[in-house]
């Protein structure tokens, strides 16, 4: 795809998930895509292989994220597992406010997200190359977070760890395609509410489980 037909896709996309992007955001968007596919050819970041896939199941389901909080109030965000940098880098982008903190152990994926936030000067998003098991140890980073994403990692192993890092009134996010059956909840958790949205170019519905502490 050239340039023209991607920033199109962009549009196509915001429009469906009800979001209007100012221009810079779209070249934004643009570029961290051509480097998703280009870094692709030689390191596994995703299985999705077209453009429309990527901007579809990652980009949009990424942005769908942001509803859950308040654009206009800051927060702490954790990104657990973010791959090539979802939905921790789309969420950075349109909503610059939030500090962000990028969870990734692979070096090869880490290497690729810093390259990203440099290029793209995105001041509020930082990594950090660890498992949650060793972050979660860090005193630094004890209720610290508001909010804790989790788009590729299950979601018990994750509630195991995050206790420690949560903010006294901090949430968890999991991005998952059905709901999140209360009786699989760890003790200690409960499901919040699960808010269920469609991705654009007919990829489906997908929803978003908060869980926080019981």
């Amino acid at each position: 795809m050239n340039n023209e037909q991607i920033e199109e896709l962009f549009f196509k996309g915001f429009a469906a998930m009800d979001m209007a992007p100012a221009k810079e955001t779209i070249d934004q968007f643009v570029f961290y895509l051509q480097e998703v596919m280009r870094w692709n050819e030689k390191t596994n970041l995703t299985g999705h292989k077209t453009e429309e896939e990527v901007v579809g199941n990652l980009f949009m389901d990424s942005l769908a994220c942001t509803g859950v909080f308040s654009p206009d109030t800051a927060c702490s965000i954790l990104d657990i597992g973010t791959g090539a940098g979802f939905p921790g880098i789309p969420m950075g982008i349109v909503s610059p406010r939030q500090d962000i903190i990028l969870l990734e152990p692979n070096l090869k994926k880490v290497a690729f997200l810093h390259h990203i936030i440099g290029s793209l000067g995105l001041k509020n998003i930082r990594v950090e190359p660890c498992r949650i098991e060793e972050f979660s140890k860090k005193a630094e980073y004890h209720e610290k977070f508001d909010w804790v994403f989790m788009k590729a990692l299950r979601f018990d192993v994750g509630l195991a760890y995050v206790t420690p890092i949560l903010s006294e009134s901090g949430k968890c996010v999991f991005c998952r395609a059905e709901p999140l059956p209360p009786d699989l909840v760890p003790k200690g958790f409960s499901v919040v509410n699960e808010l269920s949205y469609e991705l654009p170019f007919g990829l489906g519905k997908r929803l978003l489980s908060i869980v926080g502490p019981a």
